[in-house]
């Protein structure tokens, strides 16, 4: 039984999963039983309600020892006693160490393993961390840092078994990740620990940039320091041929300067993937590990090369694990691989991470409130033995966040740390960056677009065209109950790798009409241009199995305009956003919305692409289509339009008139229209109950498909024609009543 608890991982947390599939059950590799498959076919962690970690200290009393005696063994070098224990933690480092360290709800200790990479991060590796006996209490906590081997905690413990997990079973791993985990000392840590324990291996380290790897602090700086840390400290001395960052190898040289034939002959590579893809491939790399993920444009380009190239024949060879932490960057490449791990073959977990998404898979997230040391009036976020309280670690992510928000000089520092400290991947994908969209207001609104059922007042469903050529919409309840094929709505933004590219029509407001008396009786109409549509299509037919989520997807939406019949309101009615197989049904979508809502004239068009005039043309339906106003980038042109129908705006050679059309945009979603109860401004975007829409607003960067975008731009363009057409009447009424008024006039007098 799931409890909701208003945070979708402690909900799964506290989850009975006795009903789930256990992996090895399905013919997985998991000794230690760790691992379920949920319903949507992703992987889940076995967290057992109700247990916890005790005596944590078993798992790093090698560590303990060399801080005692600055040594880890006092036996000579290559006696019987010195080669025993060298066996014995060359065995731990590899396949792990087991301890009666699992407390179970029953009162039952259990035996529990931690991997090998695990345990030489607990016993071999030191690193800058807290001192929690510097602890300084007050009205904000301080404390000071220590270099010093890490302590267990339970978020790391399942990080290493889903590294190993991933490994044993022939997937790779993305992760999406926040601060203060301890990420680049674990994965350090698991490069020098492949290199220094097995011979004639080669960890290849990527990034954008090198400077992440070699710089002081970076991955391979870190993993040289664990290197040389075991020639001058250990009993695993392999000696170290080359210290170029670089190119680190270890090995010994014969006196004539060539590497020996029984030297260790493993190594570590730091390459750049900047404009070289190809960086990684030809080395035969047991292992390679990409770092900052969400700086790396190029992934794609990266993976599709890398990841045939760690495969023999049928079998997985190498293993690649990437991870990344919210940028300020191009974070769409990132998403995208994440909400679809099976593109790459990376290991697809069932989210259990972001609300209502259960039926999703996804890569691994690491959350900032797991694992989060700190307390909340005594309680700590994290116990003595590395359990985390994951109610207290949210308190204190609360704290931290209303303190940002509050010393923050600008926005956009403040909605790059909740994507830096995020508590679900969507938050993390989502507060990146800033763009001319974003702004607090807008981040609310998405906010509450996500939570507030009240809002969701759309109805799902297709067109459906009669005889005689009338329109009439039918929801997906109506066409289910006749056994008629449904599609479903879009969610994602991007879309998520198991939903149908080809989408359906979301209505929130029908067709308002008017009354008017005619020589037959009463008439329903719907006035002439209320209603408005902006379509941005695509370009190309694709087969529906071909479709990936770098290829655009159609976005109609239709506008309400600003008319005496709605009090000069204005707001988005109904929308269409999805990869149909042939053009020519996207546009009779749109054609279907120009009936439906009488868009006669007022059909925005981006025409640089596709079929949509020939088609509209075939259909006899050209009345529907608009002009591009040409005014509103000149006026000196008043009121002329274009005399070909359609609008381009995304043309290559004219940037210029993209960036104009989205700063007309960004004005119209601005524009203030009314003020609340709490005399806050109402703006045009609050008239939007488009969450999808809102959200690809809040990501909208220059460089990644922004179709919903895309199409309100040309809603920006009429937008301003409207204003400006608005202005001019009221010039021309003012310029009217002045030549008729005779100042001598008595009715023209002024008498107060």
């Amino acid at each position: 039984m799931t409890q909701d608890t208003g945070y979708p991982f402690l909900s799964y947390l506290l989850e009975d999963k006795s009903k789930y599939k256990h992996a090895r059950d399905a013919g997985y590799d998991d000794p230690d039983d760790l691992f379920l498959i949920g319903e949507s076919g992703g992987f889940l962690m076995n967290i057992i309600p109700g247990s916890r970690f005790i005596n944590t200290e078993y798992f790093y009393e090698m560590a303990d020892y060399y801080r005692k005696n600055k040594e880890y063994t006092s036996y000579k070098v290559d006696s019987i006693p010195h080669r025993q224990l060298r066996k014995r933690e060359q065995y731990r480092r590899k396949h792990g160490y087991s301890a009666p360290c699992l407390l179970m709800p029953n009162g039952e200790i259990r035996t529990v393993r931690i991997t090998g990479d695990h345990y030489n991060f607990l016993n071999y590796t030191r690193m800058e961390q807290l001192d929690r006996s510097s602890v300084i209490r007050g009205k904000t906590n301080t404390a000071k840092k220590h270099y010093d081997f890490p302590l267990f905690l339970d978020s790391q413990f399942w990080t290493f078994h889903v590294i190993e997990f991933a490994k044993r079973n022939g997937f790779h791993l993305l992760i999406d990740k926040t601060r203060r985990g301890g990420f680049s000392y674990m994965m350090a840590s698991r490069a020098a620990n492949t290199v220094n324990a097995n011979s004639r291996k080669i960890v290849i380290n990527v990034a954008a940039d090198k400077k992440y790897l070699t710089q002081q602090g970076g991955l391979s700086d870190f993993a040289i320091n664990n290197l040389k840390f075991y020639e001058e400290n250990t009993p695993f001395v392999r000696g170290i041929f080359s210290q170029v960052k670089e190119d680190f190898r270890l090995g010994y040289k014969l006196p004539s300067g060539i590497e020996a034939t029984n030297s260790w002959h493993s190594a570590l590579l730091s390459v750049s993937a900047a404009n070289n893809p190809d960086c990684a491939i030809g080395k035969d790399a047991a292992e390679v590990n990409v770092e900052e993920v969400s700086t790396m444009e190029n992934f794609d380009d990266f993976m599709t090369v890398t990841e045939p190239a760690m495969r023999t024949g049928a079998y997985t060879t190498g293993f690649l694990c990437g991870w990344g932490t919210a940028t300020s960057g191009d974070m769409q490449t990132f998403e995208i691989n994440f909400y679809n791990p099976k593109r790459y073959n990376f290991m697809p977990f069932e989210n259990v991470w972001d609300r209502d998404s259960r039926d999703e898979v996804c890569g691994f997230f690491k959350p900032y409130c797991w694992g989060l040391q700190g307390e909340v009036e005594g309680i700590y976020g994290v116990d003595k033995d590395g359990n985390s309280n994951i109610l207290v670690s949210l308190e204190i992510a609360k704290r931290e966040r209303i303190t940002k928000k509050e010393t923050s000089e600008n926005y956009s520092d403040y909605i790059n740390y909740l994507g830096q400290y995020a508590l679900f991947p969507a938050e993390s994908f989502s507060s990146a960056t800033e763009n001319i969209f974003s702004s607090e207001e807008l981040s609310a609104w998405e906010e509450r677009l996500r939570i507030d059922s009240d809002l969701k007042i759309y109805t799902d469903g297709w067109f459906v065209q009669d005889k005689i050529g009338g329109v009439r919409f039918e929801s997906n309840k109506v066409r289910m109950t006749e056994g008629k094929q449904c599609y479903n709505w879009i969610n994602g933004v991007p879309r998520h790798s198991n939903e149908d590219p080809h989408g359906c029509v979301r209505i929130w407001f029908y067709p308002e009409y008017q009354v008017r008396f005619t020589n037959y009786g009463q008439e329903k109409y719907i006035p002439e241009k209320l209603y408005s549509i902006t379509y941005d299509p695509v370009g190309v037919n694709k087969d529906k199995n071909e479709i990936t989520l770098k290829h655009s997807h159609n976005s109609i939406q239709v506008w309400m305009n600003p008319h005496p019949c709605n009090n000069f309101q204005q707001k988005l009615v109904a929308a269409y956003y999805g990869r149909t197989e042939e053009l020519e049904e996207a546009d009779w979508i749109c054609y279907c919305f120009a009936v439906y809502y009488n868009c006669i004239g007022t059909t925005c068009v981006e025409v640089n692409r596709g079929e949509t005039i020939s088609n509209f043309k075939k259909w006899n339906a050209l009345k529907y289509l608009a002009f591009e106003p040409l005014f509103v980038w000149d006026a000196s042109l008043k009121e002329q339009v274009s005399k070909t129908y359609g609008y381009v705006i995304s043309d290559a050679g004219n940037s210029a008139k993209k960036l104009n059309a989205i700063r007309l945009t960004r004005e119209f979603l601005y524009a203030e229209i009314g003020r609340d109860e709490n005399d806050k401004p109402i703006r045009n975007f609050h008239r939007i109950y488009d969450y999808q829409f809102i959200l690809e607003l809040k990501k909208f960067n220059s460089k990644g498909n922004f179709d919903r975008v895309s199409s309100a731009l040309l809603r920006g363009i009429e937008w301003k024609a409207l204003e400006l057409k608005a202005e001019r009447e009221i010039e021309n009424k003012k310029d009217l009543t002045s030549e008729n008024i005779d100042e001598n006039d008595i009715l023209s007098r002024d008498w107060f």
